[in-house]
């Protein structure tokens, strides 16, 4: 191959593996985890009084709840092992195995760390939704960008929620971390920051784009229910 690219032919097959492994995991569906098949929702269940209700209209991110369910981990470490397994390949396309991956190999990563979030953002479930793949994207900065930028962006992000008006804004925020520290931290690689922050911030466009609310796993359909029992 050219300049770009470097030796391919050199690369080890093992690369591959982890490649092959990469994809997979950054393109299963949330959606089939459970055997393999598309989770369908569940019938809304009747709401109890003696429990403590939630403000319909509150849409801001609620990171205790969020943590208590273990498909967001698993989202989180697949896409955390996907970020740095393509980051390895990365490296390993280069001219320089030695350089940090540059020029059409980090817009390639790019473009498959994208059509990724895609995958994991689109569901058909009657009818078009688009979810917002927090836990994915906070696992990929951290395989992509390393422990400290990711972690940061990521408890950064969680811990602004309270004020947050909602997912899109969490995302921005935790796009916006990651882009400040890969410009502002030494070692960091400023030109992979700007292209995952593009990544974290492309949910909010699609919406923006396709006038549809972004929603997230805390953002489940439910009636609003009077006080008198009756709904709304």
């Amino acid at each position: 191959m050219g300049s770009v690219f470097g030796p391919i032919t050199h690369v080890p097959v093992i690369f591959y593996i982890y490649l092959a492994t990469a994809l997979f995991l950054l393109f299963f569906p949330r959606g089939w985890m459970r055997f393999g098949k598309r989770v369908s929702p569940k019938p809304p269940r009747k709401v109890n009084q003696t429990k403590v209700e939630r403000d319909p209209y509150d849409r801001s991110p609620k990171p205790l709840q969020e943590a208590a369910k273990s498909r967001n981990w698993v989202d989180f470490f697949r896409a955390a092992a996907s970020g740095y397994a393509i980051m390895l390949v990365a490296e390993q396309w280069t001219a320089d195995p030695e350089a940090a991956p540059t020029g059409w190999v980090l817009a390639t990563v790019a473009v498959i760390w994208g059509l990724g979030t895609l995958v994991q953002m689109v569901r058909i479930e009657g009818r078009l939704g688009l979810y917002a793949p927090v836990f994915f994207l906070q696992g990929l900065g951290v395989g992509v960008m390393g422990n400290v930028i990711g972690f940061i962006a990521m408890f950064g992000s969680w811990a602004l929620s309270p004020v947050l008006p909602g997912v899109g804004a969490l995302l921005f925020v935790q796009g916006a971390i990651t882009l400040c520290l890969s410009l502002m931290i030494r070692d960091a690689q400023p030109i992979t920051g700007m292209l995952l922050a593009g990544v974290v911030w492309m949910p909010v466009l699609v919406s923006v784009l396709l006038k549809k609310r972004l929603t997230g796993s805390f953002d489940k359909k439910f009636k609003v229910v009077s006080r008198d029992g009756r709904d709304d």
